[in-house]
């Protein structure tokens, strides 16, 4: 029995110094985090003033060149609060505001030599400075409780968190949002992303349920015989489908398809592989050959890749005029490498068709354009997006170099009309 006391009471020794060492080193780590977010948030703080100062540093000057310096400061120093914001602990709705805005300041300043007259640039950052002074002042006062070491990390989080906290985020948010609008309201080009994002542009008439079905039966007749479940998608959605469920054998799987159009958005089937395995060609033929049947006859190849049971291929639209490639317009379709059956497809690309203009091309002469080292080893159309969202016919070029002794292989898009390098891209 004196054994047994002795170890119970031996055991709560060690419970009891165990529970000790976990709540001290609880204590330690709450403490460092609390260090830690302290000091990103003085370095947001600090950071902040040095953005505004070089915001005001460009309103001194009516000429661009004047002002280079302190608006590639801006778009540094935007970036960096960005990325202390995004890492620290606050309201969700709060930060997200703050690192539109940011975003849309450095964007700003960064474009300023290509699309805004000076005129407008001084009218547009002079107000900006002047809500980022209000806004400095609600962050300063927002983040003193950690910053000068009144609160805990558990005591800030508590606080983040209450039904009631100390500080309106929720209303800050809000007023972030409304200087975002104000003072950068969204271009065309951005305009028009957002509402091909949201398949907006859609304008054609609504389908029934029963079409729908009937839409999908056409595309994949051979597993749509037992729908098992239609759905509307949920109120709110940025564009409303319908969740179609099915069951053939030992598949199971959906497929959604817009109300607007009857357009397939996705299609995913799911079951058992076997390990016989088609060739690369077979299969991309396969994929072909029901892309045309589905009435995709506007599209190229463009790149696959494999895993242990599929390939994935990507297929992109052409136009018509330049034989252009449209980037931003693919379909994903995966097929099984058994037996060659779509078991995957994502449309939704595709369905948001780019407005697409017509453009003059410049002639080029690519021995100029390039160092001499450089080698030409493919040159096609294509309309590539560029920084300021727009749809550009470029030149899209893979080039290579020999890169001291090993050959260096590059994507370079260069714009048709105005020979502004969109991207380069290192493949290798």
């Amino acid at each position: 029995m004196k054994k047994m006391v002795f170890v119970l009471a031996y055991a709560l020794i060690v419970v009891s110094v165990f529970a000790f060492t976990k709540t001290t080193e609880n204590s330690k780590l709450s403490l460092a985090l609390s260090n830690q977010y302290a000091k990103k948030m003085a370095d947001a703080s600090e950071k902040l003033d040095e953005l505004d100062s070089a915001l005001k540093q460009t309103l001194l000057f009516n000429n661009s060149d004047g002002s280079q310096k302190a608006r590639e400061d801006i778009w540094r120093l935007s970036s960096d609060i960005k990325s202390s914001v995004a890492s620290l602990p606050l309201d969700a709705s709060f930060s997200t505001s703050w690192m539109n805005y940011l975003g849309r300041i450095g964007n700003y300043a960064k474009e300023a030599d290509r699309s805004v007259e000076p005129d407008e640039y001084y009218k547009v950052m002079s107000q900006a400075s002047k809500n980022l002074g209000v806004m400095q002042d609600e962050w300063t006062l927002a983040t003193a409780g950690l910053v000068d070491g009144k609160y805990s990390m558990d005591e800030w989080t508590n606080r983040l968190n209450a039904t009631n906290p100390d500080v309106d985020w929720s209303n800050m948010g809000e007023s972030i949002k409304q200087y975002t609008e104000t003072d950068f309201p969204l271009t065309a080009s951005e305009s028009d992303a957002m509402k091909k994002k949201e398949l907006k542009n859609i304008d054609e008439a609504k389908v029934t349920q029963e079409v729908a079905v009937e839409r999908f039966k056409t595309v994949f007749p051979t597993v749509s015989n037992e729908v098992i479940g239609v759905e509307k998608s949920m109120p709110g959605s940025p564009y409303p489908f319908f969740h179609i469920r099915f069951a053939d054998g030992e598949s199971i799987g959906y497929i959604d398809i817009t109300e607007k159009g009857g357009h397939v958005l996705s299609y995913l089937s799911e079951r058992p592989f076997g390990k016989d395995s088609l060739s690369f060609d077979e299969i991309k033929k396969r994929a072909e050959d029901f892309l045309v049947a589905a009435n995709y006859k506007d599209l190229v190849y463009e790149e696959s890749r494999e895993n242990s049971t599929a390939w994935h291929f990507v297929f992109v639209r052409k136009e018509p005029f330049y034989g252009a490639k449209v980037f931003s317009d693919v379909i994903h379709v995966k097929v099984a490498k058994d037996n060659g059956d779509v078991i995957g497809l994502n449309a939704a690309e595709y369905i948001r068709k780019e407005k697409l203009h017509r453009q003059s091309v410049k002639k080029m002469d690519w021995n100029e354009f390039f160092h001499k080292d450089v080698k030409i080893v493919n040159d096609e159309l294509a309309y590539v997006e560029n920084e300021r969202l727009e749809q550009r016919l470029s030149h899209y070029l893979t080039v290579t170099r020999d890169e001291h002794g090993t050959i260096g292989t590059y994507n370079v898009i260069v714009d048709a009309e105005t020979a502004e390098v969109i991207k380069t891209e290192k493949l290798n």
